[in-house]
């Protein structure tokens, strides 16, 4: 699964050179944005997006699935990669598509594209290095939980970062948003995951 992502990878550089070598320079993040963040580009079913979508999922599938085998497995049992990853993504795409009718009802579906593409330009960036470090985790010191939980808590501090940047520019730009973005916090962020903890459980 790794060697996969890598190849999905070099396929998405190969065709989008440009847009890759930014997404990569987080320090260029604002200048990423600045170009890409117009409507030919900000669609979720964009080729690239889709592309990136896919990278995130199976990159942190894995991730996932390390933590629980090497720390979860022996208070809720076994479980395939193919399951955890089923319920992983079926879970995303489902909260997507939900949000996607919200906004769409709501007349917001250009603030959706911009959110969504925001997010899901983070997940990328920051899977593609989680990439890189589960790597040299798995093949080198994957007996070596202390090491896993620093990744754990170093990727969880990233996601969690993102997402405050992306708060903030919607409530910086909307201050009349700030009750719905709690209401869709504990909704589509917070409730989901306890779902699938639940069912896992």
């Amino acid at each position: 699964m790794i060697i996969l992502v890598f190849m999905i990878c070099v396929h998405l550089y190969r065709n989008n050179k440009h847009q890759f070598k930014l997404l990569i320079s987080f320090w260029k993040i604002k200048s990423y944005f600045n170009i890409y963040d117009k409507e030919k580009f900000t669609n979720p079913l964009n080729k690239f997006n889709l592309i990136l979508t896919l990278i995130s999922l199976i990159t942190f599938s894995i991730l996932l699935y390390f933590f629980y085998c090497k720390v979860l497995v022996s208070m809720y049992g076994e479980i395939s990669f193919f399951t955890f990853s089923s319920m992983l993504s079926s879970l995303i795409i489902f909260r997507y598509w939900i949000l996607k009718l919200i906004f769409q009802y709501s007349s917001q579906l250009k603030l959706y594209h911009h959110t969504i593409f925001r997010s899901i330009s983070f997940y990328g960036s920051i899977s593609l290095y989680t990439l890189l470090i589960i790597s040299f985790y798995y093949y080198n010191f994957y007996d070596n939980n202390d090491l896993l939980f620093i990744i754990m808590t170093l990727v969880i501090c990233l996601i969690y970062l993102s997402h405050l940047t992306i708060y903030l520019g919607i409530i910086q730009s909307n201050p009349n948003s700030l009750v719905y973005l709690i209401l869709y916090l504990c909704a589509f962020k917070i409730a989901p995951w306890l779902w699938l903890y639940k069912s896992i459980y």
